[in-house]
């Protein structure tokens, strides 16, 4: 049986060996959030809400950038409304693959719809049909 001063650093050691990996995944997830451009931009019908896509470029953080890559998408969508505020995000979504660059997303009375890996995903937005 273990001993509890045994079981106390493999806790602690689990721990950093958790933050040294999450840190720097988060820290490059973060960064193109914020300096990926738009790829396409798809208004809805009545022109009150746009989708918008976008394909990170993790390549510009070197090796880091390409492991988190291989963990991420390919790329990601945000539902805006007329005045600019998001509505909807597909960026956080773990374990989905999107594809912005092999067929543009579209709508169809007010649902915002996008292609994934596993076939269409989406979001209905009322305020948006």
């Amino acid at each position: 049986m273990p001993s509890k001063p045994y079981k106390k650093w493999t806790g602690i050691c689990a721990a950093s060996l958790f933050a040294l990996t999450l840190g720097p995944w988060l820290y490059v997830k973060l960064e193109v959030s914020r300096n990926t451009t738009v790829y396409d931009s798809v208004w809805s019908d009545t022109g009150s809400c746009r989708i918008d896509s976008y394909i990170p470029r993790y390549s510009r953080f070197g090796v880091l950038g390409r492991l988190v890559a291989l963990f991420s998408s390919n790329g990601f969508y945000r539902v805006y409304n007329k005045g600019g505020d998001e509505l909807k995000s597909s960026e956080w979504l773990l374990w989905q693959r999107e594809y912005p660059d092999m067929e543009a997303a579209h709508w169809v009375n007010g649902h915002a719809i996008y292609p994934t890996g596993d076939g269409y995903r989406g979001w209905t937005l009322p305020e948006c049909g």
